[in-house]
């Protein structure tokens, strides 16, 4: 629970401390002259004498009279979007009294005008994406333990599996590039289990074998949680089309799963009352990874990522109908492991910040030999191999995604 704070506070800091910074644009002026622009700057500028600001649209005709002969700056995103109107003395004049930057013609000729709506927003000095989706997503997660500390008698004395976890998940993302430069990427989900299926079993025999005891129950309750934050430098092709990004970065992942309705199927005693055991465990570490941003044409953009991460694992056990265990900690697991993580789908602008966001999320994680830890209720510590652990998750979600 502190790790997830951290993580929370760790990610919405960043997106605070973007958002107070000043947001600034290069605007050109029909005659060819170049300013660097900022939204403090902006706001001066709309209150200069022979200036006049229309958010939406161009003065019609009528209005065009009155003061002619006039010219106007188109505002990039990254400013609010919108219109300056004047004669070129008094644009010129306001730009100078608040104080922007003329660029040097040589940087101006440098300066073109991109195609792209997306394009148009990289002008700015920071450019930032929020996006707010859910969806639904199917989790499978199992792991097994030996009979001793060699990985022996039997080599697989118990396994637990829990499959088709229904988890409906929320999730917040935000990529925020700066300068062109920076690039940052960080993601918060959150999952509530409604449907799943776990079963219990118990061996004597090596490799699955002389199963004496065997439980199908459900688990139905629960939640997940997921945090990642990475950190990279953009390169883009194509007149800016295509974007890559090398990312390093940290995740932390939950998953607090539930064991109830008990029903004993080896040997066939059937239903058993009372069963209400969790297992929550724990995956954080540093991955590397890279993001894909292809924009196909004014409208749509692709994009896929891929990440590594190396991970240490750790669980903890409350099996509440064993009298010999302690409570609410009858057992731990420790282990380093190992994921992948990929992402895909496309992104449609419907509006000048608004798009509409499709995305399907893939990973897969798994464990090397850990420690399987238990503690009675006597207050003694007995330990044995934990063979692996593995996780398998599919997510489909949609989102709308707020560009400024």
């Amino acid at each position: 629970m502190t790790r997830r704070l951290l993580l929370i506070m760790v990610f919405i800091l960043p997106m605070v401390f973007v958002s107070s910074l000043v947001a600034a644009a290069t605007v050109k002026l029909p005659s060819g002259q170049v300013f660097d622009l900022t939204s403090k700057q902006l706001e001066m500028l709309k209150h200069r004498p022979g200036v006049a600001f229309f958010p939406y649209q161009l003065p019609d005709e009528g209005a065009k009279d009155q003061i002619s002969p006039l010219i106007h700056i188109q505002l990039p995103k990254v400013l609010g979007a919108g219109f300056l109107v004047g004669t070129p003395e008094n644009l010129t004049a306001g730009l100078h009294a608040v104080g922007a930057q003329l660029i040097k013609k040589k940087k101006a000729d440098n300066d073109t005008t991109l195609k792209s709506t997306i394009q148009k927003h990289e002008n700015g000095v920071i450019q930032s994406n929020v996006l707010l989706s859910v969806g639904y997503r199917m989790d499978d997660l199992d792991w097994n333990i030996a009979g001793d500390t060699a990985g022996e008698n039997p080599n697989i004395l118990s396994e637990l599996t829990w499959s088709d976890l229904e988890i409906y998940q929320a999730k917040l993302r935000n990529v925020t590039i700066i300068r062109k430069i920076i690039y940052f990427r960080g993601a918060l989900a959150y999952g509530w289990i409604t449907g799943g299926e776990n079963q219990d079993s118990d061996f004597i025999g090596d490799n699955r074998t002389q199963e004496f005891s065997r439980s199908n129950n459900n688990s139905d309750d629960g939640n997940i949680f997921d945090a990642s934050l990475g950190i990279g430098h953009p390169f883009t092709f194509g007149n800016g089309k295509f974007r890559v990004t090398p990312l390093l970065g940290y995740s932390y992942h939950e998953q607090n799963l539930t064991i109830s309705d008990g029903n004993q199927t080896i040997p066939p005693l059937g239903p058993f009352p009372n069963l209400d055991s969790t297992y929550e465990t724990e995956w954080d570490g540093p991955w590397l990874g890279l993001d894909l941003v292809f924009q196909f044409n004014k409208k749509y953009t692709l994009f896929a990522e891929i990440e590594y991460h190396w991970a240490d694992f750790y669980a903890v056990a409350d099996w509440n109908l064993r009298s010999d265990l302690a409570h609410p900690k009858s057992f731990e697991h420790v282990a380093d492991g190992n994921g992948i993580v990929v992402s895909t789908g496309w992104t449609c602008l419907f509006h000048r910040h608004w798009a509409l966001n499709i995305a399907f999320d893939y990973q897969t994680w798994s464990t090397d030999h850990g420690i399987d830890r238990v503690f009675t209720a006597g207050g003694a510590v007995a330990e044995t191999r934990l063979n692996e652990v593995n996780w398998e998750s599919f997510t489909a979600m949609i989102g709308l995604a707020y560009h400024f």
